[in-house]
C-alpha cells in the first residue's frame, strides 16, 4: 500500500495532504491521472483513517504484498523526522530503472544515500541479504527497521501499533538495548547520536600481580611480576566502560600495552605494600627465537623469561590503578560498539583510523594466541580493588617471611 503517487504532474504524499486536497485527488485522479512510484496507475484509498494508494493491477516492483498500517506509519514517521533534522527524504524512492523502490531514501550533503527499509512481515536471511546487496550495487547503503517476526538479526528492532510505534536503541557500552518511542529513537538517529564506534581514553588499568624472587643467584631481590588484565575507559561522550585484555598471562608478545602505562604502574606499586614492579624491555627469546617485550628484575635488570613465568603456579592478584588520561590504540573490533553518543561538551565519538599496533592483540609474533577473552567490552568501572597501602613505618623491603 504505497503512500506516494504522481497526481497529474504533482508528487503527493497521502499522509500529509490536507483534507480538501485529498478530496480533490479522489475526485479528479481519473481525469488527471495517478501514477505510482513503480510507473503503474493507482487509486487513492482511505480506510480506518489511513490514507494510501493502491495499484489498479498487480505489481512486481513493490515487494512484500499489502502493507500494514504499522508499515505505512513507520515509513511516514521516518520521512517526517528525517526532514525535521535537515535530511532529504523521499518516500517510495525508485531506482532509475525501477528495479527497486526504497521505502524511504534519505540523503544529506557529505553523507552517502541511505535506503531505510521497513519489514514487519517475516523475511528470510537470504532475502534480507539479496535486497541489501541490490542497494549496495547501486552505491546506496541500506538499513533495516524490522518488526517482531524478524528480531535477533542484528538489525534495528521495532514494535507497537500504528499510533504507538517503538524502536530499540543501544544503551551503554555493554550493547544493552531498550525500546523507546520511535520518534525519539529516530531523532537520535538523524542527529547522528547513534554511533557505530566509540572513542575513548584510558583512565585506569587492572594490574595483575604475583610476588616472586629474582632467580639471578647474585641478586635474590623480591619483586612483583605484573601484566594488564583490563583497562577502564572514558568515552568522548562521557560513558565509562572496560575492555578485557585477557584472563591469562600473555607470552612472547612484541607490542604490549604494559609499556604504555609502565611509569604510572611503577609509581603506584612503589607507594603500596606490594614489592617493586618488574620492568618491561625488549628482549630476544632463545627458546622461541622471538623478539618480544619481556619483564626484568627491577634491581639487577635480569631477564625474566615468559617461559619461566608461566612454568610455575603463581598466586596472581588484581588491583585497579588510576593512570593519567591516555589514548591507547584499540583494535577496531573493540571500538565497534553501537551506542548512544550525546555530546557532553567534548564532541561526539569519532575514533581515528587504527594504525600500527592495536590492543588487544590476539596473537604473538609466532602466531600463537596470547590474549584470551579478546574484545570483551563492558559498561562500568573495573571490579578490582585498590592496591594495599603501605603501613606507616614499613621499610618496603621483603623477605621470605613477608609472603
Amino acid at each position: 500500500m504505497p503512500l506516494v503517487a504522481v497526481w497529474g504532474e504533482e508528487r503527493v504524499e497521502a499522509w500529509v495532504l490536507e483534507d480538501d486536497v485529498w478530496a480533490q485527488v479522489r475526485a479528479t485522479y481519473r481525469d488527471r491521472g495517478l501514477v505510482m512510484a513503480c510507473g503503474e496507475p493507482g487509486v487513492p484509498v482511505e480506510r480506518a483513517g489511513t490514507r494510501y494508494f493502491r495499484h489498479k493491477a498487480s505489481c512486481d516492483v513493490h515487494e512484500g504484498g499489502p502493507e500494514s498500517p504499522e508499515h505505512l506509519a513507520t515509513k511516514a514517521l521516518v520521512a517526517v523526522v528525517a526532514r525535521e533534522h535537515g535530511w532529504d527524504a523521499i518516500v517510495e524512492a525508485p531506482s532509475s530503472d525501477r528495479s527497486w523502490i526504497a521505502d524511504v531514501l534519505v540523503s544529506k550533503p557529505g553523507a552517502p544515500s541511505l535506503a531505510i527499509e521497513v519489514q514487519w512481515a517475516a523475511q528470510t536471511p537470504t532475502e534480507f541479504d539479496r535486497r541489501t546487496r541490490r542497494y549496495e550495487a547501486n552505491g546506496v547503503e541500506c538499513a533495516w527497521l524490522v518488526g517482531p517476526k524478524n528480531t535477533d538479526r542484528g538489525l534495528w528492532n521495532i514494535r507497537g501499533t500504528a499510533n504507538a510505534l517503538q524502536m530499540e536503541i543501544p544503551v551503554g557500552l555493554a550493547q544493552c538495548r531498550e525500546f523507546v518511542s520511535m520518534r525519539a529513537a529516530l531523532t537520535r538517529w538523524f542527529r547522528s547520536e547513534l554511533r557505530p564506534r566509540f572513542e575513548a581514553v584510558v583512565e585506569a588499568v587492572e594490574v595483575v600481580t604475583a610476588m616472586s624472587k629474582c632467580h639471578n643467584e647474585r641478586c635474590g631481590a623480591w619483586f612483583s611480576y605484573w601484566w594488564l588484565g583490563a583497562v577502564q575507559l572514558q568515552t568522548r561522550c562521557g560513558q565509562i566502560g572496560t575492555v578485557e585484555l585477557g584472563s591469562r598471562y600473555p607470552t612472547w608478545v612484541q607490542d604490549r600495552p604494559e609499556t604504555v602505562f609502565q611509569q604510572a604502574v611503577h609509581a603506584a606499586i612503589a607507594a603500596s605494600s606490594v614489592p617493586a614492579a618488574t620492568e618491561y624491555r625488549a628482549e630476544h627469546s632463545k627458546q622461541t627465537n622471538t623478539d618480544y617485550t619481556a619483564q626484568h628484575c627491577p634491581k639487577c635488570r635480569w631477564h625474566l623469561g615468559d617461559g619461566f613465568i608461566i612454568a610455575k603456579y603463581r598466586n596472581w592478584s588484581s588491583y585497579a590503578v588510576p593512570v593519567p588520561l591516555t589514548r591507547l590504540p584499540l583494535h577496531p573490533q573493540v571500538t565497534a560498539v553501537r551506542h548512544l553518543c550525546v555530546d557532553v561538551g567534548n564532541g561526539r565519538c569519532a575514533p581515528p583510523k587504527a594504525e600500527g599496533a592495536t590492543y588487544p592483540s590476539e596473537r604473538n609474533q609466532s602466531g600463537d594466541v596470547v590474549w584470551f577473552n579478546s574484545f570483551g567490552v563492558n559498561s562500568g568501572e573495573l571490579e578490582a580493588g585498590p592496591l594495599p597501602t603501605r603501613q606507616r613505618g614499613a621499610s618496603g623491603s621483603f623477605t621470605r617471611s613477608s609472603m
